[in-house]
């Protein structure tokens, strides 16, 4: 590592709003490119989070260790290994699982995080509040590792307003403090949203008949006191919402569940309400792996963004999602040749130049694929109810039943790693995704609409599903009568002449009706509309405004340019203010990477953290938009 400057006074100072996983990588790149890129004067950085820094809310330990993450311990890093390429330098990294070995299991007896530390493995799925001390000390880490060129400085407060002006930004606490910097950064996490005018709508019609509405929300964060023992109550979502939602309202009520032959049998207490799932597959997102795949991963063939047609706009599901589903059968049949070959009746070169050559690849998987089960089938994955229809409500939910523990045999099964295989090559095309959404590739609607929604969407059920012991929980609570499938395309309505809810699905022609419903997700992003009120007060005063297409229609994100520069309302970017996250127009980047992937995470954060310091060092001219 370069010498050190000698101590100088402090120097350029950037704000940063957020301290949890956004912030800290942030930060670390920062102090990797700061040997090279720093000044004389020494950098002053502030991180600004209500919540206790590293973990921020999503994160933080004062929720239940009953709430998991999705990932395995050995699949989580937010330090970039020897797999990223950006300019700064990188390191080997610290994984999840590596400080889980180094320093979680020598934490003191009587600690909670200690004693779970002791108790996972490579493959377990860790609390929250366990990951937050891992976020935590890495952040000690990276400000111990900036001293000698930065201070850091932690305020656990809220940033109300930030200020522009001519010479930096004045960022404004709600204790009443103002800290002045060069530079201010959002890099908050979730934003919470006001109801949507639909959501206010079925709110106002439920209290006028005595129901219970339960809104789109930070699951922990919900007030599930006001579902009732016994209540009958539809769930809109299957995802990880719902996966928090039913472990808060089962296991965080007292419920237990013990082994039974193969699965689970679940011992209710008693306080459980009755949970009616649907949506539109109308079955729980697939669960994670439950192994530490070896790889090596498979390298996109076809979905890069120079295999892409480059001179005219891209629409993703038009144009791109047939080159998806190319890609991820590819990334299948690799593994499925390389690791598995006893199940293959070609030669992978004959197989690999006809697969290559394209056309009509039925013909071809059938030959050199005798086991149906081998062979990828995107269409049947993604949607395994599609045009399923049962005589009754006990057969459809024998049937959803049977898919679920068919995929949690598959997920814990090594001889199934073609799935590892395909799931890290959808993280190998997010990337593609996020690289053509900074250089502006897709068209405006496909922009606006199909990232944030039909790819993350699939993105998510494949490859961002809950644990696997999760489902096995499902799986058992499903059989206690405690959580019961609506089916596909699940319709929810309030009925004015019964004043109850209703939900139907294409799956049966039974109807449910209950006196309480929860939005099983989290609010799509509105920064127009949204609580938060450093966004607010930005946006009603046209520092900031919400991304648009050409005919006008909102996306509910921050728009900002392909530098992370906030959009001013008169769409002149803000040269001292810049915004990362899931809520801005930029490439949504997951705050967390998979190690030895290149994530894009740490593509982003470097090339961000470095535009920071030219602008902090006087290397690049700064404006203000007007």
């Amino acid at each position: 590592m370069p010498a050190a400057p000698p101590h100088t006074p402090a120097g350029p100072s950037i704000a940063v709003v957020g301290a949890g996983p956004t912030a800290i990588g942030l930060l670390e790149r920062l102090v990797a490119s700061a040997p090279e890129l720093s000044g004389p004067g020494r950098l002053q950085v502030h991180l600004v989070d209500p919540h206790p820094p590293g973990g921020g809310r999503v994160w933080r330990a004062a929720q239940p260790s009953l709430l998991w993450a999705n990932s395995l311990a050995a699949d989580v890093t937010v330090l970039p290994d020897a797999s990223v390429t950006v300019d700064g330098p990188v390191g080997e990294g610290t994984t999840l699982w590596q400080w889980v070995e180094a320093v979680g299991r020598h934490l003191p007896e009587g600690d909670p995080v200690g004693e779970e530390a002791r108790a996972v493995t490579p493959t377990s799925f860790p609390s929250r509040p366990l990951v937050n001390a891992y976020l935590g000390w890495v952040l000690a880490e990276v400000v111990a590792a900036a001293r000698p060129w930065a201070d850091v400085h932690l305020h656990e407060d809220t940033v109300v307003d930030v200020r522009v002006r001519a010479e930096g930004v004045d960022v404004e606490l709600a204790d009443g403090r103002v800290l002045p910097a060069d530079l201010a950064v959002l890099a908050q996490g979730h934003l919470d949203a006001h109801a949507t005018a639909a959501e206010r709508a079925v709110a106002e019609r439920a209290a006028g008949a005595g129901l219970c509405y339960l809104p789109t929300g930070y699951t922990a964060d919900l007030d599930l006191d006001r579902l009732a023992p016994g209540e009958d109550v539809l769930v809109r979502g299957a995802g990880l919402a719902f996966i928090d939602l039913m472990v808060l309202l089962t296991s965080g009520r007292g419920g237990r569940f013990e082994p039974a032959g193969d699965g689970l049998r679940y011992l209710p207490s008693g306080q459980e309400p009755v949970l009616h799932v649907g949506s539109r597959r109308g079955v729980p997102y697939r669960a994670k792996l439950g192994y530490v795949w070896p790889g090596p991963p498979v390298p996109l063939r076809f979905f890069t963004p120079e295999a892409l047609d480059a001179d005219r706009e891209l629409d993703l599901r038009a144009d791109l999602a047939p080159v998806i589903a190319r890609e991820l059968g590819w990334a299948h049949y690799t593994e499925l040749f390389r690791a598995h070959p006893e199940r293959t009746a070609l030669p992978w070169a004959e197989f690999a130049d006809a697969y290559v050559a394209g056309g009509d690849l039925t013909a071809l998987v059938a030959a050199a694929v005798p086991d149906p089960a081998d062979r990828f089938d995107l269409a049947a994955r993604d949607r395994p109810l599609a045009g399923a229809r049962f005589g009754t409500a006990a057969e459809l939910q024998e049937a959803v039943r049977g898919l679920v523990r068919a995929d949690l045999t598959r997920s814990a099964d090594p001889a199934h790693s073609t799935d590892a295989a395909v799931f890290t090559a959808l993280l190998f095309c997010h990337g593609t995704i996020a690289g053509l959404v900074a250089a502006g590739r897709l068209t405006p609607r496909s922009e606006a609409e199909d990232v944030a929604g039909w790819w993350m969407n699939l993105f998510s059920y494949l490859a961002s599903g809950p644990p696997a012991p999760r489902l096995a929980e499902l799986l058992a609570l499903s059989e206690a009568g405690v959580v019961r499938f609506l089916g596909a395309d699940t319709r929810f309505d309030l009925d004015e002449g019964t004043g109850v809810f209703t939900a139907r699905s294409s799956s049966v022609d039974s109807v449910v009706t209950a006196r309480a419903m929860v939005e099983a997700r989290l609010p799509a992003p509105a920064v127009s509309a949204t609580p938060d009120r450093l966004v607010s007060s930005l946006v009603t005063r046209g520092v900031a405004a919400e991304k648009t297409v050409p005919d006008g229609t909102g996306t509910g994100r921050l728009h900002v340019d392909a530098e992370q520069r906030v959009v001013s309302a008169t769409g002149l970017p803000q040269d001292r203010l810049f915004a990362v996250g899931f809520w801005t127009s930029g490439a949504q980047v997951a705050a967390f990477a998979r190690p030895r992937t290149n994530a894009p995470f740490f593509r982003q954060n470097d090339a961000l953290a470095r535009r920071l310091w030219q602008a902090v060092t006087g290397r690049a001219a700064v404006a203000v938009a007007a």
